[in-house]
């Protein structure tokens, strides 16, 4: 028997409504989130701590501590591609986590083309399937930019040499403090040509400081490391080079 088309056009139109109604409560909350670097851009170059702004659409940016549907942090990886959904996210200088909910924050690498994922995990650092790409190359192009990564090493190795943080944590922080060294060191041909065999061994001697932290066992061998290269590197207060930095980056180091 064919039935009216009035009376299909209103099963189907209930059908429709009982299948929505009944995936509501099935469905992944983050299935249509996205997420994407508002900086840096695609195929920017940039040097010092690479500056990060994040947005999100679809999903809850919020401190970590508790996994929730629709809800996670920011994850910045390096060089390291996106991880599968379910991976637990680990943190290294490679992998810096937002888990206070934070938008904005900074990565610190060495001079050359990177790959930045950007992805979003749930309280417990669980890795979603939410994530952006962008690659970008660090290098250091005049002297203004040299000098400003300069003041950044300076202010870092103050910061990391009176941390209270956990060793693990301090020893992120000496990585950073390398990867800045390694892009002054890669800049150099922007120190005045007098200068620069000076300014390269006293960046060399602050990278030798962040080796023998993130190469110690723990923090009193690195301790003893810290003042072994310190010794060999400061003749009267002066670390190598420092008077030019000092005139023409008009910044005062810590010695």
């Amino acid at each position: 028997m064919r039935l009216p088309t009035p009376f299909i056009q209103a099963s189907c139109a209930a059908l429709a409504v009982v299948l929505s109604v009944a995936g509501c409560g099935d469905g992944d909350p983050t299935a249509t989130a996205t997420v994407a670097f508002a900086e840096p851009a695609d195929g920017a170059t940039v040097h010092g701590a690479i500056q990060l702004a994040m947005t999100a659409d679809g999903i809850t940016i919020e401190e970590a501590g508790e996994a929730r549907d629709g809800a996670g942090h920011f994850h910045v990886l390096a060089d390291q591609g996106c991880l599968d959904e379910g991976t637990t996210i680990d943190k290294d200088a490679d992998t810096v986590h937002f888990g206070g909910g934070q938008t904005e924050g900074a990565i610190t690498l060495g001079p050359g083309n990177h790959e930045l994922c950007l992805q979003v995990g749930d309280g417990v650092h669980t890795a979603l399937d939410v994530t952006d790409s962008v690659s970008i190359t660090v290098a250091i192009t005049d002297q203004d930019q040299w000098c400003a990564v300069m003041d950044q090493l300076d202010q870092l190795l103050e910061a990391t040499e009176v941390s209270e943080d956990d060793f693990a944590a301090q020893q992120i922080g000496w990585e950073n403090v390398d990867r800045l060294a390694a892009q002054l060191l890669d800049g150099i041909n922007h120190v005045d040509a007098d200068a620069a065999a000076d300014v390269t061994e006293g960046i060399t001697g602050a990278s030798n400081l962040a080796r023998a932290v993130t190469e110690a066992d723990n923090a009193n061998d690195a301790r003893s490391a810290i003042d072994t290269v310190f010794e060999s590197l400061v003749d009267d207060r002066q670390i190598p080079g420092q008077t030019w930095i000092e005139d023409t980056c008009a910044i005062n180091l810590q010695t």
